[in-house]
Order: C-alpha cells, then sequence, then structure tokens
C-alpha cells in the first residue's frame, strides 16, 4: 500500500472542527430554545399576576357595591380612572346598568364578554392590548375591569434582546473556544498522521514527541513511538542481515568465479565450456547484486565523506553522456543532453556518477527500442532523467525507491539501483521524486523545495 500523502485536509475534514461547529449549533439552539421557553413562561407568569390583580380590584368594588350602593361605587371608579398610571399598568373601567349604558368608567363601550359567567379576555382599546374581565353585580350592573398588557410586551421584547445578546456572546464563546481546542486537536492528530507518513518514506528515525500530559494522545503518542522503534528495529535488523550476508558471500563467490575460469581454460569439452560460462553468469549476477548492497549500505552510514568539495555538476555529466552514447545507439534509443554549462555542487564527484549512472541505466533498461532518453542538468542543481516509454503505474510511484522495487516491465536487475539513487540524492540535501512524463517516466533530484519540472522530451 502506498504512503498516505504528506499533505494537510481541508479545515472542512477535520472532525475536530467538525466537532466545534456541531457544538456551537448546540449552543445556538439550547439559547433559541431557553429564549423562547423563559419568554413564554415570564408572559404566563405576569399574566397569571396582572389576572389575579384584576379579580382583587373587582372583588373590592363589588364590596364598595354592596356597603355603599351604586352612587359610592361610581364614586369610587372614578377615583381609580383619575388616577396617573405611572409604571403601573393602565386601568381600565366600565360600569353599565342593566340596559347597558356606561354609569361610570374609561371605556367608551363594553366589551363583548358574558358577565354572568364573569368571563375574562385580550381585547383591544384604542391600540392597546388590555387584559379585562366582566362580571355581574347586585341590582343587574355590569362591572368590567382591565389592565394594559403593554408592559408586559415591553418586557418580552426586553427579555428576548437582552437573550439575544447574551446568545451571541455564548455562541462566539463557544464558536472560539472549540475552534481553539479543536485546532489543538486537529495539530496533534495531524502531527501523528505526518510522523506515520515520514516514517513510510523512510525517515526511520521519524517520532511523534508527544508533550507531557495523561490525556488519551498523549498514550496514543506514546504507543506510536514504541511500535515505531520497534518497527525501525526490525527494519534496521533486516538491512544488517542482507547487507552481512553480501559482505560475506561476495569473496567466496569471486573465488569461485575464478575457479571457474580456471576449469574452462583447462577443460577441452565445449559443452562443458558452455554450462561453465553460465554458471559464472550467473555468479557475476549475484556478486553485482552483493556489490549494490554493500553500496547501499555504504551510502546509508552516515552523511558526506569529511573530503568532500565542489566539483562541476555540468562537465561530469557530459563525461557520463559520452560513456553512455555508445550503449544508446547499440541498443537504438534516441539518447540526448540538454546540460547548463557551469553547474556546481558540493559532495562526492564518485557518488553523484553513481547517482546520474543509476537513472540512465534505469531508463535505458525499461525503455522500448526506438524510444527517447533524456538527461537534464539544470540550476539548483537539478538532475532530470525522462524518457517516453511505457512509464510507471500509480501504484509503483511510492515504493519505486524502495530496496528490491523494480518495474513490472520485462528486463534484468536487482531493484537496488533507484534506492541507492535516493540515499545519494538524501545525503546531498536533495530529494528524489518520479511522476508522469505523459507518455513515459520523469526522475528528478533536486533540493526539496524544488519547483516541478515542465516537460522536457522533444
Amino acid at each position: 500500500m502506498a504512503p498516505r500523502p504528506f499533505a494537510k485536509r481541508p479545515a472542512a475534514a477535520s472532525i475536530a472542527i467538525r466537532q466545534a461547529l456541531l457544538s456551537t449549533l448546540v449552543t445556538l439552539l439550547a439559547v433559541i430554545f431557553l429564549t423562547i421557553a423563559a419568554s413564554i413562561a415570564i408572559e404566563r407568569s405576569m399574566r397569571a399576576d396582572m389576572q389575579q390583580t384584576i379579580d382583587t380590584d373587582i372583588a373590592g368594588l363589588a364590596d364598595i357595591m354592596v356597603n355603599g350602593g351604586e352612587a359610592e361605587l361610581v364614586l369610587r371608579i372614578a377615583d381609580r380612572t383619575a388616577l396617573t398610571p405611572g409604571a403601573a399598568p393602565r386601568s381600565y373601567y366600565a360600569l353599565a346598568n342593566q340596559k347597558g349604558r356606561l354609569l361610570a368608567g374609561n371605556l367608551e363601550a363594553l366589551p363583548n364578554l358574558d358577565a354572568g359567567r364573569s368571563q375574562s379576555a385580550e381585547r383591544r382599546v384604542g391600540g392597546d392590548p388590555v387584559l379585562v374581565r366582566a362580571t355581574r353585580l347586585r341590582g343587574g350592573l355590569t362591572l368590567v375591569v382591565g389592565r394594559s398588557l403593554r408592559g408586559i410586551q415591553a418586557l418580552q421584547q426586553r427579555l428576548q434582546l437582552d437573550f439575544l445578546i447574551v446568545g451571541i456572546i455564548a455562541v462566539v464563546a463557544t464558536l472560539v473556544a472549540g475552534f481553539a481546542v479543536a485546532a489543538r486537536l486537529r495539530g496533534r492528530v495531524e502531527a501523528l498522521s505526518n510522523t506515520f507518513t515520514r516514517f513510510e518514506r523512510g525517515d526511520l528515525a521519524a517520532r511523534s514527541g508527544a508533550a507531557s500530559g495523561h490525556d488519551e494522545l498523549v498514550q496514543l503518542a506514546g504507543h506510536v513511538d514504541t511500535h515505531l522503534d520497534w518497527m525501525a528495529r526490525l527494519l534496521s535488523a533486516q538491512r544488517d542481515i542482507s547487507d552481512n550476508i553480501a559482505h560475506e558471500l561476495r569473496t567466496p563467490l569471486v573465488h569461485l568465479d575464478t575457479r571457474l575460469l580456471s576449469v574452462i581454460g583447462h577443460n577441452g569439452d565445449p559443452a562443458v565450456a558452455s554450462e561453465l560460462h553460465l554458471a559464472r553468469n550467473d555468479i557475476r549476477s549475484i556478486v553485482s547484486l552483493f556489490d549494490a548492497l554493500l553500496d547501499l549500505a555504504l551510502a546509508e552510514s552516515g552523511g558526506l565523506n569529511p573530503n568532500t568539495m565542489s566539483f562541476d555538476l555540468s562537465e561530469l555529466a557530459a563525461d557520463l553522456v559520452e560513456l553512455y552514447a555508445a550503449s544508446a545507439e547499440e541498443a537504438g534509443l534516441d539518447f540526448k543532453a540538454r546540460i547548463a554549462p557551469g553547474i556546481t555542487m558540493h559532495g562526492e564527484a564518485m557518488a553523484v556518477t553513481r547517482l546520474i549512472a543509476n537513472l540512465l541505466d534505469n531508463a535505458f533498461k525499461y525503455v522500448p527500442p526506438g524510444s527517447r532518453v533524456r538527461l537534464i542538468i539544470a540550476d539548483g542543481p537539478r538532475i532530470i532523467v525522462e524518457d517516453n516509454g511505457d512509464g510507471i503505474a500509480a501504484s509503483e510511484v511510492e515504493q519505486i525507491f524502495q530496496r528490491f522495487r523494480r518495474a513490472a516491465a520485462p528486463g534484468t536487475g536487482h531493484g537496488l539501483g533507484l534506492a541507492l539513487v535516493k540515499v545519494i540524492a538524501a545525503r546531498h540535501g536533495l530529494v528524489a521524486r518520479v511522476e508522469n512524463a505523459q507518455p513515459g517516466a520523469r526522475f528528478i533530484v533536486e533540493p526539496q523545495h524544488g519547483k516541478r519540472a515542465k516537460g522536457l522530451i522533444g
């Protein structure tokens, strides 16, 4: 399986961001619900209080009617309507006889209510919403008492505005806090993901470097580092075993090749000689594999040689072009180079020579006759080997620089050439990558932050 891309995911794809947005939405809905619930509860409570005040007022006026009679009741209603309401809700009164003629009060007409059942309802008086109750007194008189609801509505509006302000503050605070926590959580998760990506790309020293603490992510990071340590030891042991095998078996095989050559010299049977030559070819192939393993082990053993120096990369590449020109002609390939003059770099000239040679060998090996191969040396430094062959399958792009990885195209090889290219590039502060040349493959060795190469086949 190819390593996951080393790239930041969109914020919308982050679970932490979505969780922060969800928390904000829940807070918003909670504020809306509380606003509606509080508004309804306060309105009901204030209406009940107002209704009780009206009932108390009616009871008092009824008592005045019993004790003082109709004349006294008319005077008391006149006193009440003459009062300035101030901060209290405005009061409304009406007293009518059996024929419906108004005897006292500030209502211009009786509301359409059943006084016999002491009915109450909300009515509008001159644009003012009023809660009124009508009741029947002795003598067939109808008494109506009301209180303005404007104060309750104004209080509701103020409460709704207050809840709106508090809601906005709560939502903004939740959003800010949620995004802050989400950003921290996202950063920690991305650090773990990037650790795996770096490890998959060959950085066996990649670790999460988890901060101190006891939360779940710190524990997870600790497990990640423990398992990466274990995997790094396994991979290191695997490489040590292959390198030691190559070192221990190379010399006996070289001696065996020498003995076979001696036997061929003393043998007179052509059939036996042919079989011995085939055996020597197999031995040389195995020795070549061991040589590549030893070269790779040496390249991976540390940094640059302290005796490195600046050298002319353009001149080095030009010499290689001359060496490969004959091989290209023999293979029926159109091989050309575009080398910018005066490109220099600091490092090991022999190692860089091996790097370019491996790239050219790889191109020559996997393209059919008649194909074009180009070597480009540009400022950077940038080393590009491009062909117009069958290219590399997308599933192979990420693993192509790993040990013993070979393309599916026919040909011979041990699958270590490109692995050595990657290691030599890294030792010189460069990165090796491959991309689709459409058609063909383009191998690029450049500084870590180099720009993408343009198509150069032609």
